[in-house]
């Protein structure tokens, strides 16, 4: 499995994430152009070139179309196991970037040219593989997070997305977050908010970019992980303690969001961690 990644992709036509909306690896998401909504555990952010996201591990997240115009971004991404080799002491600082409430910035001026110029670096390394890159990769990777660290001291935090019929669809996602363990449904959700379950479905995808069960199931199954990795819990019981009615349904649900079966996923994260 892959420690470290970087990734520059321009798309030049609407795009909107579909998979992988929560892993257990950190990202740095930077947007060297156009625009972009940005959905982040229980809020949506409006991001603009010069936009950059940090986002912790497990973290429920998607990013989805402003408008049909292009942009390009720059992804990075890496584990506890990448950090942890700078030095236990520099990963556990360095780390806390990653769990501030102020994940979401839009750099201008220095900050800005100093965050380009590094992933530009950090790029044409993993490109020319010359002597010494993996070395070098490593310490330039170890400025960018000072870097990135340095902001929550004085953040410019991009604003979160302005929608003056939002704040119900806020409530009911802390709402899903809160109750995932319990039986949820449309008509429950529609029922307790005292909303229509067609205004619901609209308005929910317009904020998240989730469809309800999508949103729901991906909740549930990130805490199935959880109890996988961290208890030695029957797979039965951490499907009713997840909040699904079955075994069966939990399984067919698992392998489409994590193209895993539940004990492949525990096999592999007992390895891993």
């Amino acid at each position: 499995m892959q420690q470290f990644a970087i990734e520059r992709l321009r798309r030049d036509h609407a795009f909107s994430m579909n998979v992988n909306h929560f892993h257990d690896t950190y990202e740095i998401y930077y947007l060297l152009s156009g625009k972009r909504h940005y959905f982040i555990q229980d809020r949506s952010y409006y991001i603009q070139e010069g936009g950059l996201v940090c986002i912790d591990k497990n973290v429920l997240h998607k990013t989805r179309n402003v408008d049909e115009a292009p942009h390009e971004r720059i992804l990075l991404s890496f584990d506890d196991r990448f950090i942890r080799s700078i030095g236990e002491d520099a990963a556990e600082q360095l780390l806390v970037l990653f769990q501030q409430n102020h994940h979401v910035f839009s750099l201008t001026g220095m900050n800005r040219t100093a965050i380009e110029n590094l992933l530009f670096h950090i790029l044409r390394e993993q490109q020319q593989e010359q002597s010494g890159w993996q070395l070098n990769s490593k310490a330039l990777f170890t400025q960018l997070l000072i870097i990135c660290s340095r902001l929550t001291d004085k953040p410019n935090l991009a604003d979160e997305q302005p929608q003056p019929h939002n704040p119900k669809m806020y409530e009911i996602v802390s709402y899903i977050n809160e109750q995932f363990r319990n039986r949820l449904t449309l008509a429950s959700i529609s029922e307790t908010f005292y909303i229509s379950p067609s205004y619901f479905c609209r308005s929910f995808k317009e904020t998240t970019g989730f469809s309800f069960v999508e949103y729901l199931n991906n909740v549930r199954i990130r805490e199935a992980q959880r109890l996988l990795r961290e208890t030695k819990h029957k797979v039965i019981h951490i499907a009713e303690q997840s909040g699904f009615d079955s075994v069966a349904h939990f399984g067919r649900v698992f392998k489409q969001v994590t193209s895993q079966t539940p004990l492949e996923c525990r096999k592999l994260m007992r390895h891993v961690f």
